[in-house]
Protein backbone atom coordinates (compact mmCIF):
# COMPACT_ATOMS: atom_id res chain seq x y z
CA UNK A 1 0.00 0.00 0.00
CA UNK A 2 0.74 3.52 -0.66
CA UNK A 3 2.42 5.59 2.04
CA UNK A 4 0.77 8.87 -0.14
CA UNK A 5 -2.92 9.38 -1.64
CA UNK A 6 -3.28 9.53 -4.83
CA UNK A 7 -4.46 11.38 -6.79
CA UNK A 8 -4.30 9.95 -10.64
CA UNK A 9 -4.79 7.14 -12.25
CA UNK A 10 -5.20 5.55 -15.96
CA UNK A 11 -8.35 3.34 -16.92
CA UNK A 12 -7.60 2.69 -20.82
CA UNK A 13 -7.96 5.53 -22.63
CA UNK A 14 -9.19 7.73 -19.58
CA UNK A 15 -6.95 9.81 -17.79
CA UNK A 16 -8.65 10.64 -14.03
CA UNK A 17 -7.74 13.07 -11.66
CA UNK A 18 -9.09 14.20 -8.28
CA UNK A 19 -9.49 17.92 -7.80
CA UNK A 20 -10.64 18.68 -3.94
CA UNK A 21 -12.78 21.74 -4.80
CA UNK A 22 -13.99 22.48 -1.26
CA UNK A 23 -13.85 21.58 2.41
CA UNK A 24 -16.77 21.63 4.72
CA UNK A 25 -18.00 19.72 7.89
CA UNK A 26 -21.08 17.27 8.93
CA UNK A 27 -22.94 16.00 11.61
CA UNK A 28 -20.72 12.91 12.74
CA UNK A 29 -23.34 10.91 13.92
CA UNK A 30 -25.62 11.59 10.20
CA UNK A 31 -22.81 10.39 8.55
CA UNK A 32 -22.30 7.06 10.68
CA UNK A 33 -25.63 6.35 10.78
CA UNK A 34 -25.98 3.20 14.00
CA UNK A 35 -22.16 2.92 14.06
CA UNK A 36 -21.51 4.15 17.75
CA UNK A 37 -18.87 7.26 18.30
CA UNK A 38 -16.59 5.25 20.47
CA UNK A 39 -16.06 3.44 17.42
CA UNK A 40 -16.51 6.06 14.62
CA UNK A 41 -14.65 8.68 16.96
CA UNK A 42 -11.60 6.83 16.57
CA UNK A 43 -11.24 6.70 12.46
CA UNK A 44 -11.48 10.98 12.17
CA UNK A 45 -11.04 14.32 14.12
CA UNK A 46 -14.38 15.74 15.32
CA UNK A 47 -14.98 19.40 15.85
CA UNK A 48 -16.27 20.63 18.89
CA UNK A 49 -19.59 20.61 17.61
CA UNK A 50 -19.48 17.10 16.61
CA UNK A 51 -18.92 17.57 12.92
CA UNK A 52 -16.49 15.89 11.47
CA UNK A 53 -13.83 17.43 8.29
CA UNK A 54 -15.28 16.21 4.57
CA UNK A 55 -14.40 16.89 1.53
CA UNK A 56 -15.93 17.80 -2.03
CA UNK A 57 -13.45 15.85 -4.89
CA UNK A 58 -14.55 16.48 -8.18
CA UNK A 59 -12.47 13.92 -10.82
CA UNK A 60 -11.18 15.22 -14.24
CA UNK A 61 -11.67 12.57 -16.64
CA UNK A 62 -10.21 13.14 -20.08
CA UNK A 63 -9.82 10.69 -23.22
CA UNK A 64 -8.28 13.38 -25.89
CA UNK A 65 -11.75 14.18 -27.22
CA UNK A 66 -14.09 14.41 -23.84
CA UNK A 67 -13.31 16.45 -20.95
CA UNK A 68 -16.02 14.90 -17.76
CA UNK A 69 -16.12 16.15 -14.88
CA UNK A 70 -18.04 13.74 -12.25
CA UNK A 71 -19.66 15.91 -9.55
CA UNK A 72 -18.96 20.17 -9.55
CA UNK A 73 -18.69 20.25 -6.11
CA UNK A 74 -20.06 22.61 -3.08
CA UNK A 75 -19.82 25.99 -4.81
CA UNK A 76 -19.41 29.87 -3.17
CA UNK A 77 -22.89 30.55 -2.67
CA UNK A 78 -23.27 30.47 0.82
CA UNK A 79 -24.28 33.09 3.64
CA UNK A 80 -21.71 33.64 6.80
CA UNK A 81 -23.94 31.88 8.81
CA UNK A 82 -23.93 28.47 6.38
CA UNK A 83 -20.22 29.04 6.26
CA UNK A 84 -19.39 28.68 9.90
CA UNK A 85 -22.29 26.13 10.16
CA UNK A 86 -20.86 23.63 7.67
CA UNK A 87 -17.40 24.91 8.40
CA UNK A 88 -17.00 26.12 4.89
CA UNK A 89 -13.19 26.39 4.24
CA UNK A 90 -12.52 29.30 1.72
CA UNK A 91 -8.98 30.02 0.20
CA UNK A 92 -7.91 30.71 -3.07
CA UNK A 93 -6.70 26.86 -3.92
CA UNK A 94 -10.49 26.02 -3.32
CA UNK A 95 -13.56 26.25 -6.20
CA UNK A 96 -14.47 24.28 -8.91
CA UNK A 97 -12.66 27.28 -11.10
CA UNK A 98 -9.31 27.18 -8.68
CA UNK A 99 -9.31 23.13 -9.26
CA UNK A 100 -9.86 23.23 -13.10
CA UNK A 101 -6.83 25.95 -13.66
CA UNK A 102 -4.39 23.89 -11.63
CA UNK A 103 -5.11 21.08 -13.78
CA UNK A 104 -4.88 22.77 -17.00
CA UNK A 105 -8.45 22.72 -18.17
CA UNK A 106 -10.33 25.86 -18.82
CA UNK A 107 -14.08 25.79 -18.20
CA UNK A 108 -15.04 26.02 -21.41
CA UNK A 109 -12.98 23.07 -22.62
CA UNK A 110 -15.80 20.87 -20.30
CA UNK A 111 -17.69 18.47 -22.68
CA UNK A 112 -20.03 16.93 -19.80
CA UNK A 113 -20.78 18.02 -16.04
CA UNK A 114 -21.92 14.09 -15.14
CA UNK A 115 -24.27 14.74 -11.39
CA UNK A 116 -24.93 11.66 -9.29
CA UNK A 117 -27.88 13.43 -7.61
CA UNK A 118 -28.98 17.16 -7.15
CA UNK A 119 -27.80 17.65 -3.30
CA UNK A 120 -26.44 21.47 -2.39
CA UNK A 121 -23.17 19.70 -1.60
CA UNK A 122 -22.97 17.58 -4.55
CA UNK A 123 -23.78 20.38 -7.37
CA UNK A 124 -23.67 23.98 -5.65
CA UNK A 125 -20.67 24.79 -7.66
CA UNK A 126 -22.41 24.09 -11.28
CA UNK A 127 -23.27 27.59 -11.11
CA UNK A 128 -21.11 30.80 -10.13
CA UNK A 129 -21.50 33.71 -7.66
CA UNK A 130 -23.22 35.42 -10.94
CA UNK A 131 -26.23 33.33 -10.99
CA UNK A 132 -24.95 31.85 -14.50
CA UNK A 133 -23.32 28.38 -15.57
CA UNK A 134 -19.69 27.90 -14.67
CA UNK A 135 -19.52 25.29 -17.40
CA UNK A 136 -20.68 27.19 -20.13
CA UNK A 137 -20.47 24.81 -23.01
CA UNK A 138 -21.00 21.13 -21.12
CA UNK A 139 -23.57 19.27 -20.79
CA UNK A 140 -25.20 18.49 -17.38
CA UNK A 141 -26.31 15.01 -16.83
CA UNK A 142 -28.38 13.95 -14.06
CA UNK A 143 -31.30 11.83 -13.00
CA UNK A 144 -35.13 12.85 -13.82
CA UNK A 145 -36.20 12.05 -10.51
CA UNK A 146 -33.46 14.13 -8.68
CA UNK A 147 -34.65 16.88 -10.89
CA UNK A 148 -38.01 16.32 -9.46
CA UNK A 149 -37.00 15.94 -6.00
CA UNK A 150 -35.40 18.98 -6.44
CA UNK A 151 -38.09 20.66 -7.76
CA UNK A 152 -40.94 19.24 -5.15
CA UNK A 153 -41.43 21.71 -2.36
CA UNK A 154 -42.72 19.10 -0.08
CA UNK A 155 -39.99 16.55 -0.74
CA UNK A 156 -38.98 14.62 3.11
CA UNK A 157 -35.07 16.09 2.67
CA UNK A 158 -36.67 19.62 1.06
CA UNK A 159 -33.20 21.34 2.95
CA UNK A 160 -30.73 19.17 0.80
CA UNK A 161 -31.81 20.54 -2.06
CA UNK A 162 -31.74 24.38 -3.87
CA UNK A 163 -33.64 25.51 -7.25
CA UNK A 164 -30.62 28.06 -7.62
CA UNK A 165 -28.27 25.50 -8.30
CA UNK A 166 -30.32 23.77 -11.16
CA UNK A 167 -32.67 26.16 -12.62
CA UNK A 168 -29.84 28.42 -14.48
CA UNK A 169 -28.55 25.13 -16.25
CA UNK A 170 -32.30 24.72 -17.84
CA UNK A 171 -32.34 27.79 -18.74
CA UNK A 172 -28.83 28.02 -20.89
CA UNK A 173 -30.26 24.46 -22.15
CA UNK A 174 -27.26 22.51 -20.73
CA UNK A 175 -29.26 20.11 -18.59
CA UNK A 176 -29.82 16.62 -19.70
CA UNK A 177 -31.88 13.95 -17.40
CA UNK A 178 -32.35 9.93 -17.63
CA UNK A 179 -34.23 6.83 -15.72
CA UNK A 180 -32.31 3.93 -14.97
CA UNK A 181 -29.19 4.67 -17.17
CA UNK A 182 -27.09 6.79 -19.07
CA UNK A 183 -23.87 6.78 -21.19
CA UNK A 184 -22.92 10.69 -21.95
CA UNK A 185 -19.83 9.60 -23.36
CA UNK A 186 -18.54 6.46 -24.74
CA UNK A 187 -17.24 4.00 -22.10
CA UNK A 188 -18.82 6.61 -19.17
CA UNK A 189 -22.40 4.90 -17.62
CA UNK A 190 -24.42 6.74 -15.25
CA UNK A 191 -26.35 3.87 -13.26
CA UNK A 192 -29.13 4.89 -10.80
CA UNK A 193 -29.35 3.23 -7.99
CA UNK A 194 -31.28 5.20 -5.17
CA UNK A 195 -31.42 4.61 -1.27
CA UNK A 196 -29.37 7.74 -0.48
CA UNK A 197 -31.53 10.09 -2.49
CA UNK A 198 -34.72 9.01 -4.47
CA UNK A 199 -31.93 8.72 -7.69
CA UNK A 200 -28.75 8.60 -6.19
CA UNK A 201 -26.41 6.69 -9.36
CA UNK A 202 -22.87 5.82 -9.41
CA UNK A 203 -20.05 6.49 -12.42
CA UNK A 204 -18.61 3.65 -14.37
CA UNK A 205 -15.44 4.67 -16.14
CA UNK A 206 -14.96 1.63 -18.05
CA UNK A 207 -11.67 0.91 -21.07
CA UNK A 208 -8.93 -2.01 -21.89
CA UNK A 209 -10.90 -4.59 -19.49
CA UNK A 210 -10.58 -1.69 -16.50
CA UNK A 211 -13.40 0.01 -13.90
CA UNK A 212 -13.19 3.00 -12.13
CA UNK A 213 -16.49 3.97 -10.58
CA UNK A 214 -17.12 7.25 -8.85
CA UNK A 215 -19.31 6.09 -5.57
CA UNK A 216 -20.95 9.85 -4.59
CA UNK A 217 -22.66 9.08 -1.45
CA UNK A 218 -23.50 5.59 -2.15
CA UNK A 219 -20.17 5.16 -0.48
CA UNK A 220 -18.75 8.75 0.60
CA UNK A 221 -15.33 7.99 2.17
CA UNK A 222 -12.93 4.95 3.14
CA UNK A 223 -14.73 4.54 6.23
CA UNK A 224 -18.09 3.74 4.53
CA UNK A 225 -16.96 0.66 3.32
CA UNK A 226 -18.21 -1.87 5.73
CA UNK A 227 -21.83 -3.03 4.22
CA UNK A 228 -23.82 -1.42 7.39
CA UNK A 229 -21.84 1.88 7.37
CA UNK A 230 -25.02 3.76 5.57
CA UNK A 231 -25.03 7.44 6.72
CA UNK A 232 -28.24 8.59 8.52
CA UNK A 233 -28.75 10.87 5.61
CA UNK A 234 -30.02 8.32 3.69
CA UNK A 235 -33.44 7.93 2.47
CA UNK A 236 -34.23 4.67 2.44
CA UNK A 237 -31.79 2.63 4.86
CA UNK A 238 -33.00 -0.55 3.29
CA UNK A 239 -32.57 0.30 -0.23
CA UNK A 240 -29.16 1.14 0.37
CA UNK A 241 -28.15 -2.17 2.02
CA UNK A 242 -29.49 -3.91 -0.81
CA UNK A 243 -27.52 -1.57 -3.05
CA UNK A 244 -24.00 -1.44 -1.22
CA UNK A 245 -24.61 -5.13 -0.62
CA UNK A 246 -24.46 -6.08 -4.17
CA UNK A 247 -21.83 -2.91 -5.88
CA UNK A 248 -19.21 -3.28 -2.75
CA UNK A 249 -18.34 -7.09 -3.06
CA UNK A 250 -18.52 -6.69 -7.28
CA UNK A 251 -15.91 -3.89 -7.49
CA UNK A 252 -13.94 -5.36 -4.74
CA UNK A 253 -14.19 -8.97 -6.71
CA UNK A 254 -13.56 -7.76 -9.89
CA UNK A 255 -10.79 -4.97 -8.57
CA UNK A 256 -12.16 -1.92 -9.31
CA UNK A 257 -10.55 1.90 -8.68
CA UNK A 258 -12.68 3.21 -6.67
CA UNK A 259 -13.66 7.48 -6.25
CA UNK A 260 -14.77 8.47 -3.29
CA UNK A 261 -15.90 12.32 -3.31
CA UNK A 262 -16.29 12.87 0.58
CA UNK A 263 -12.86 11.42 1.92
CA UNK A 264 -11.08 14.23 3.03
CA UNK A 265 -7.58 12.22 2.53
CA UNK A 266 -7.67 9.48 0.17
CA UNK A 267 -10.01 10.32 -2.68
CA UNK A 268 -8.93 6.73 -4.97
CA UNK A 269 -8.72 3.49 -3.97
CA UNK A 270 -9.34 -0.31 -3.79
CA UNK A 271 -12.36 -1.93 -2.06
CA UNK A 272 -11.24 -5.76 -0.73
CA UNK A 273 -12.36 -8.41 1.28
CA UNK A 274 -11.00 -8.54 4.67
CA UNK A 275 -12.46 -12.26 5.91
CA UNK A 276 -17.03 -11.39 6.24
CA UNK A 277 -15.78 -7.78 5.88
CA UNK A 278 -14.85 -5.11 2.98
CA UNK A 279 -12.81 -2.27 3.41
CA UNK A 280 -10.46 0.15 1.47
CA UNK A 281 -7.46 0.00 0.67
CA UNK A 282 -5.07 2.70 -0.40
CA UNK A 283 -2.61 2.34 -3.53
Amino acid sequence: MADVPCYEIQVGRFRIRALTTGRFALDGGAMFGIVPRAIWGELTPVHEDHTVPLATTAFLVEDGTHTVLLEPGIGSRWSANERAMFHIEESPELGLAAALANAGCPPESVTHCLMTHTHWDHIGAAVGEDGRPVLPRAEHWTPQIEVDALKSGDHLRRASYRLEDLLPLEEADLLHTFTGEAEPVPGIRMVELGGHSDGVSVILVQDAGETACFWADVVPTRHHVPLPWIMAYDMNAEKSWQVRSEWIPRAAEEGWWCLLYHDPDQPIGKFVRKGKRFAFQSV
